[in-house]
């Protein structure tokens, strides 16, 4: 049955759908979150719904009582919020109904819809994602047991599946990078710019691989203070960035900025003083942390998060059978769920009935 026609959809844009340029125009903050929610459940068109917002993605899942005209209400209502032009949100978009939304949801919550296949964040950013649909208004009874037997099910595939065995997450792959081509951190002096959980990550993964000199910079002394304490590094404030990143090799940034942190104005005006000691940037952010012009620099080598993924990438091929294993239970979790749902009522007869 075509997704036009579903009670229950989701619309995605991510990395599969559109390249970074285009995903950092739909990154939201909390705020802009509530807002989106409050925007939707003004129309009675639409009596659920779950925003999914990350670094790589952007999704609303919902439910509509009109099954014909749901999905353009909804995209006429993104396209309003975002500014974007409605046939360009079309391009950019992917929608799925039905079934096909719950396993998607069971396969974004599992790690094999990551930019990194495997990795263990999403499931910790889906459960946030709900808490705050909970929070904010947007669950209901269709929304909440797709949702919990959806984590379930993600739940079995972690477990009995080794899709992601290696503790796969994008800060393991940044800094085995950097590892890569500098031979060895022992002497190799990085920056962690930002002190989320990413950073944390990236910190933990430098000290593993060796590296002695590193430093934490936040837009907060007091802060940087703290979590330099208890991650190791020397603290920084961001405000004072072009006073010591001349003192590193590598930066490695993941803030939640909305304007980029490290400019090729500010890279000009420190770059004589480097006497063409490579710098390498690896951005982490989205919206970017870093001007994409930064890398027309000699001797400054700049790494996103397309880039990251397409070197993991070259390591898939031995996690396959992981993922076939791993969707074929998604699958077959989805169906239990959908028809779970028919029953109790919350997707329409005909609509169960027709799928």
């Amino acid at each position: 049955m075509s997704s036009e026609r579903h009670e229950l959809l989701v619309v995605t844009v991510n990395h599969e759908t559109v390249p970074i340029e285009e995903r950092e125009r739909y990154s939201l903050d909390e705020t802009q979150v509530e807002a989106l929610y409050k925007t939707l459940h003004d129309n009675s068109i639409i009596e659920e719904s779950l925003i999914l917002n990350t670094c790589n993605r952007f999704e609303l899942y919902f439910k509509t009582n009109e099954a014909q005209n749901g999905k353009t209400i909804v995209f006429e209502t993104l396209s309003s919020f975002y500014g974007i032009p409605l046939e360009e949100l079309e391009a950019h978009a992917k929608t799925r109904g039905g079934q096909d939304a719950i396993k998607h949801l069971i396969e974004v919550s599992a790690g094999l819809r990551s930019q990194i296949t495997g990795e263990a964040e999403i499931f910790g950013q889906v459960k946030n994602a709900y808490s705050k649909c909970q929070q904010f208004g947007g669950a209901g009874a269709l929304i909440n047991r797709m949702v919990q037997k959806g984590f379930q099910a993600a739940k079995l595939i972690r477990h009995s599946t080794p899709i992601g065995v290696g503790q796969i997450n994008i800060s393991n792959v940044a800094v085995d990078l950097s590892l890569k081509i500098f031979g060895s951190l022992d002497n190799t002096s990085a920056l962690i710019i930002g002190t989320g959980e990413i950073s944390e990550k990236t910190a933990k993964a430098l000290r593993s691989r060796g590296a002695q000199d590193f430093g934490i910079a936040s837009h907060s002394a007091n802060r940087a203070e703290s979590v330099a304490h208890d991650w190791g590094g020397k603290p920084h404030t961001i405000g004072a960035l072009d006073s010591y990143l001349n003192n590193y090799d590598i930066l490695i940034s993941s803030t939640n900025a909305e304007e980029p942190l490290v400019t090729k104005a500010l890279l000009d005006r420190l770059h004589p003083s480097r006497k063409n000691r490579p710098l390498f940037l690896i951005d982490l952010g989205l919206p970017r942390n870093v001007e994409s012009t930064c890398q027309e620099l000699d001797n400054v080598y700049l790494y996103n998060l397309d880039d990251l993924a397409k070197i993991a990438q070259d390591n898939l091929s031995d996690r396959q059978a992981a993922i076939h294993t791993s969707e074929k239970i998604a699958s077959q979790k989805s169906d239990a769920i959908w028809q779970m749902l028919g029953k109790r009522g919350l997707v329409s007869c005909q609509q169960f009935e027709n799928r």
